[in-house]
């Protein structure tokens, strides 16, 4: 996928120009310009890529030894967002960017509208966020090992959302055909295996929420799956499935989620540390052989908010690669993660963290032996929303 400057431009011309977008669409239209100007200040240690520097990794550095590790500090502001909501009757648009393209351009996340089919169901179509969900309270951007948002923008689909409500459940079925490779391998694996596709993918979730104490809790289950071929003829079907639950009590939020996956370990998005002698590696989807490698991940998170200004958060991330020692690499066997953080409201619409990360991760080196290696992430960050 590629972008350029020249939509950056088109863009924010159709911002400054919203007057007239509004009586092009219809003389009645609600446009909303909404966004976030986010800057970070990253300390880590162990899990950085050299060189040269880059954003901190979500897995430790298996090159260094004890005594020899080395901390950087960076900033980035690649998050900021940019998004424009549109509605017209039935009708509602929405197109979303930021600015982590290269050298910061901005580039495209989402760009999709939605038609109201009547009061239970409505049609999606264009870019928007995947079926499943990949959930954390972590700031760190990247997440945690195996509940990383595998990609910042959505994918191409066509969606059917259903809410149907009773006296005390609110139903929210959802199927989708969506364009999912790219979530499960790397650009590398489908360029080196020339994997192909000749039907969209298909997702489907269950959503239910429901009177837990004085709020509402949710519970969920989803499926994504689409057929590839491998040098364009041999067929296979990776998938992903999950579930997660989000219970509140008073000020407290618990959150927890499985997610299992087959041919698909692109999904997790483990960001990779190392240099040209000692890199450590996010096992390939498929082996040499074409087999299909599993995972296997699950989260238990915390969120308290002690008063309107202050918030304490918190987790333990875990994730499982069942993969054999057949390789040369340094493959990831496992990797997890814990967390800490602290946030305060300066306004209503601004908000000020720091938070703790430390990391472990297991892998296998050329021996045949499993090492782990862990580093460690200091973050403070200052996120503006309008």
């Amino acid at each position: 996928m590629k972008y350029t400057k020249i939509w950056g431009l088109a863009f924010f011309l159709t911002i400054l120009s919203q007057n007239a977008l509004a009586s092009q669409v219809t003389s009645n239209a609600d446009i909303n310009l909404y966004g976030s100007i986010k800057q970070y200040f990253v300390w880590g240690n162990n899990n950085f890529t050299l060189p040269p520097p880059t954003y901190p990794a979500n897995t430790a550095y298996n090159g260094l030894k004890n005594g020899n590790q080395f901390t950087v500090f960076q900033t980035y502001t690649g998050t900021t967002k940019l998004g424009l909501d549109v509605k017209s009757d039935k009708i509602q648009a929405n197109i979303e960017s930021d600015f982590e393209s290269d050298n910061n351009t901005l580039w495209l996340l989402k760009a999709y509208f939605k038609y109201q089919i009547n009061n239970n169901l409505s049609l999606l179509v264009g870019k928007a966020n995947m079926i499943g969900e990949l959930n954390t309270y972590s700031d760190n951007y990247y997440a945690m090992p195996g509940f990383n948002q595998t990609w910042p923008f959505g994918t191409d689909q066509i969606r059917l959302d259903g809410k149907f409500e009773t006296d005390k459940l609110i139903l929210k079925p959802t199927v989708a055909l969506e364009q999912l490779n790219r979530f499960f391998l790397t650009d590398d694996e489908i360029k080196s295996k020339n994997i192909s596709t000749k039907m969209p993918g298909f997702g489907a979730k269950l959503d239910i929420e429901f009177p837990f104490l004085t709020s509402k809790a949710r519970v969920y289950s989803f499926l994504e799956t689409q057929q590839i071929y491998i040098n364009s003829k041999y067929s296979h079907w990776p998938y992903v499935y999950g579930s997660g639950v989000s219970l509140p009590i008073k000020n407290l939020t618990l959150q927890s989620e499985f997610v299992y996956g087959k041919g698909a370990t692109n999904y997790v998005g483990l960001i990779e540390s190392g240099d040209t002698q000692s890199e450590t590696e996010v096992p390939s989807c498929y082996s040499s052989a074409n087999t299909a490698r599993r995972f296997r991940a699950y989260n238990i998170e915390a969120n308290y908010a002690t008063n309107d200004y202050w918030g304490l958060y918190g987790g333990f991330d875990k994730l499982n690669f069942m993969n054999d020692l057949n390789s040369s690499n340094q493959s990831i066997q496992s990797a997890d993660g814990k967390f800490l953080g602290i946030s305060y409201n300066l306004t209503k619409s601004t908000t000020l963290r720091l938070e703790y990360d430390l990391f472990s991760t297991q892998y296998y080196n050329q021996s045949k032996h499993i090492t782990t290696s862990r580093a460690r992430q200091l973050f403070l960050s200052a996120q503006y929303d309008f």
